[in-house]
């Protein structure tokens, strides 16, 4: 009996010197706010989820789905520092130590509470909105704080619990997908679209940014050489027919404010009958969207290429007009923020030619400001 009591202490003891030591005050201190940390990025993960299931896809998909994978990491590690003081579990996501930098942690912490300010105020501004590209829109920037939010929390757990920050490693590329697909490094990224359409001219209306339209599209701007805030592209959220390049002048302050739509070459006679018929065509359209149009149809005074077979001719040299403008009425704007419409027909030479549309929206002056002043600083 008593060496079987003796050997039970002794086995007590064995276990007891294995097993986890006591924590100190310092280390219970620590778990317990670790597990608050835990506690929150839990609830944050399960916001996140609810709301990827709201999108099958798209922009906001993709970014709530970049935000789950940061807080996933966050939750791993936090588990992990858990783990570690309290029972001494093995770490599987290897990290080198990191010593807490209190100072580091309170100024990222004071900009969590501006970024969660924000986030407060563009929900509530989303909320504005039942549905459409608006709201989308707004949805999105929610999307891209809430992201940015998660990698400031990982920076935080980093600084002050002394948490190191998962690096991944990419892999070197494959020389041979280099050498075989040499031609697709060179092209312009094309990607699915990850906004809907606008309800104005080719799927866009005013205000929306370079990033705006390109998520629209899934294609890339191009600044235009020697230009001021201009862009080319050859695809819109809205294609027509009829136009295969385009301009567009978004402004860094107010964003989209003109569209410039240059339509596909059409052979003709020298009368430009072709023209003529592809004009009236599309004024026609816009007509009946726009109201009717001030048109305008004349040589000018002087000019040699007055006969019925110069008149090809008398636009290529710029003493023939052909063009159709919409205004709104004083004090008011046409449909869709638009200030005015103007088409015009223009000659490539004697037998070829092409329409020229463009719209202005209402936040045009800005634009023109923009573009006058760069002229000026320039001289």
């Amino acid at each position: 009996m008593k060496k079987t009591v003796v050997a039970t202490l002794i086995a007590l003891t064995l276990l007891t010197g294995c097993g986890p030591k006591e924590l100190t005050s310092e280390q219970k201190q620590e778990v317990a706010n670790l597990k608050n940390e835990l506690s929150r990025t839990e609830t944050e993960i399960s916001a996140a989820n609810e709301t990827g299931k709201q999108f099958a896809g798209g922009l906001i998909k993709n970014l709530v789905t970049a935000r789950l994978e940061v807080l996933e990491t966050n939750k791993a590690l936090l588990e992990q520092r858990i783990n570690a003081i309290e029972a001494g579990a093995k770490i599987d996501i290897a990290v080198s130590s990191v010593k807490p930098d209190p100072e580091l942690a309170n100024s990222i912490k004071a900009e969590m509470d501006t970024l969660n300010s924000r986030i407060d105020e563009a929900k509530a501004d989303a909320n504005q909105y039942s549905g459409g590209l608006i709201q989308a829109l707004k949805l999105s920037t929610v999307a891209t704080q809430e992201q940015s939010m998660a990698m400031l929390q990982q920076k935080y757990l980093i600084a002050k619990y002394g948490l190191a920050e998962i690096k991944v490693d990419t892999p070197p590329m494959s020389n041979a997908k280099v050498d075989k697909e040499p031609a697709q490094q060179n092209s312009t990224p094309q990607q699915s679209p990850k906004l809907p359409p606008a309800e104005g001219p080719f799927g866009l209306e005013a205000g929306l940014s370079k990033q705006n339209i390109e998520d629209m599209t899934g294609a890339e701007l191009k600044l235009l050489e020697n230009s001021v805030n201009l862009y080319t592209t050859s695809k819109l959220p809205k294609q027509n027919a009829d136009f295969e390049v385009f301009g567009l002048q978004i402004s860094p302050k107010v964003g989209l404010c003109q569209i410039r739509a240059v339509g596909k070459s059409i052979n003709t006679d020298s009368y430009g009958i072709a023209l003529k018929s592809k004009f009236e065509e599309l004024s026609n359209a816009l007509t009946s969207i726009y109201g009717k149009a001030d048109k305008r149809d004349y040589l000018l005074s002087g000019s040699l290429w007055k006969e019925p077979q110069d008149w090809v001719m008398g636009l290529n040299k710029k003493e023939r007009i052909l063009s159709a403008e919409w205004k709104g009425e004083k004090g008011s704007s046409l449909k869709n923020n638009l200030s005015m419409v103007s088409l015009d027909v223009r000659a490539t030479g004697t037998d070829t030619g092409y329409l020229y549309l463009q719209y202005n929206f209402t936040n045009d002056s800005t634009c023109k400001e923009e573009v006058e002043g760069a002229k000026k600083s320039s001289l």
